[in-house]
């Protein structure tokens, strides 16, 4: 019986955004470390297509569909990555592709600390969602 308490698809959902976030919060770390190390490519998470198609949204079993906007587009395949590892959190990617420097690197600070605040106000938000969650629950079985 408490098992099914805490294995409510919203609090799972929770549960796996908070992990993702923390991952998150780590490769932008990672990132910013290694911002002047030649050759360097800075990481991502793509979590949120890995939520999506656990929780079911979208079409073929979860899968989100690219829209082809123009009949000469060619259809994709989602994101296609030799460097890319899949995690329980989501996808880990690299683009090998782009420079922003001579020596390979690719990592703009500007960018990292814009994606480290959102990432931050994305967690701060997920914990107090997780406090009321673990607060309703409480008064539900003390009876306060």
């Amino acid at each position: 019986m408490i098992e099914k308490l805490f294995s409510e698809v919203p609090l799972v959902a929770l549960e796996r955004a908070l992990d993702a976030s923390s991952l998150r919060a780590r490769l932008i770390a990672n990132n910013i470390a290694n911002a002047d190390t030649p050759g360097f490519k800075a990481l991502r998470l793509n979590f949120e297509e890995k939520l999506a198609e656990e929780l079911g949204v979208g079409r073929e079993g979860g899968k989100l569909p690219l829209k082809m906007t123009h009949p000469r587009h060619l259809p994709g395949r989602g994101m296609l990555n030799p460097l890319a590892v899949e995690t329980s959190s989501g996808t880990i990617y690299v683009d090998p592709y782009s420079t922003y420097r001579l020596d390979g690197n690719n990592v703009d600070i500007d960018l990292e600390m814009a994606e480290e605040a959102k990432n931050a106000m994305q967690y701060a938000a997920l914990i107090e969602l997780a406090t009321r969650r673990f607060a309703s629950l409480r008064s539900a079985i003390t009876g306060r």
